[in-house]
């Protein structure tokens, strides 16, 4: 039986629209939702959030994620196949990560219909297409062969004793997750509070914050039993300066 899972910013509404589509189609699919809580239009945060996920599902998937500022304009939509998965989506870079984790990706443009919402294309174009994919439909079949839009998040820039990183996905318990595989030191500053690095949150004392290696592989600021997104002001997005410790004076006024 086909496995499809489900990835947007739309909240608790708009996907069961999407999971009637499908089932609609393949009454026989197990639906999966990954996530309905990305933040609003954030298409680093969407892609973090796939690419930490599809890899743990099995050959065969099919990946729909929507996080689609342009709905409705003249961005394609894609489908993506990669390491025996594939990927429904908008062509805005948000499937690309998830895809290069699984191996190599080929893409497909895909076009739209008439009779498509222009402000919900999760509903009207891509939970069909995944449904028409699912049924054994190649993706070479649906659209012709295209170069799809990339995302990077960049990489961490070390200057002398200072990194320049930047932050691409906050989680729930507020650890913000960098872009960023090895931070240099295992201890360091940010704004002025000394961080420690840690294996265990609960190696740290309650509310201290620290650095710890989540199990995506990126690199964390965490605060144990506390947020560190709270504690530092800290969104997708946001540029941080982390200073091998001790924490200087300049540190602290500066960032």
């Amino acid at each position: 039986m086909p496995i499809i899972t489900l990835l947007t910013d739309f909240g608790s509404l708009y996907p069961a629209q999407m999971k009637g589509r499908i089932l609609s189609r393949i009454p026989e699919a197990t639906i999966v939702d990954i996530a309905h809580d990305i933040p609003p239009q954030n298409i680093e945060a969407g892609a973090f959030a796939l690419m930490a996920t599809a890899v743990h599902f099995p050959l065969g998937t099919i990946h729909v994620a929507v996080v689609d500022p342009g709905v409705g304009t003249d961005r394609a939509g894609v489908i993506v196949e990669s390491g025996g998965h594939l990927l429904v989506g908008p062509d805005n870079g948000l499937l690309l990560p998830a895809a290069r984790a699984l191996g190599k990706p080929r893409a497909w443009r895909i076009g739209g219909s008439p009779r498509a919402s222009p402000t919900f294309h999760g509903r009207d174009i891509f939970a069909p297409i995944a449904a028409i994919l699912a049924s054994g439909r190649r993706p070479e079949t649906l659209g012709e062969t295209i170069l799809p839009v990339d995302l990077d998040y960049g990489v961490p820039i070390e200057e002398g004793r200072r990194l320049r990183a930047r932050v691409i996905y906050v989680d729930r318990f507020g650890n913000a997750v960098l872009n960023c595989k090895q931070i240099p030191w295992d201890c360091a500053c940010l704004k002025g509070h000394l961080l420690r690095r840690r294996s265990t949150y609960a190696q740290a004392r309650a509310v201290e914050p620290l650095i710890i290696l989540g199990s995506h592989g990126h690199e964390e600021i965490a605060v144990n039993q506390g947020s560190a997104a709270e504690m530092f002001h800290l969104a997708p997005g946001d540029e941080i300066v982390l200073e091998e410790g001790p924490c200087s004076k300049e540190s602290y006024r500066s960032e």
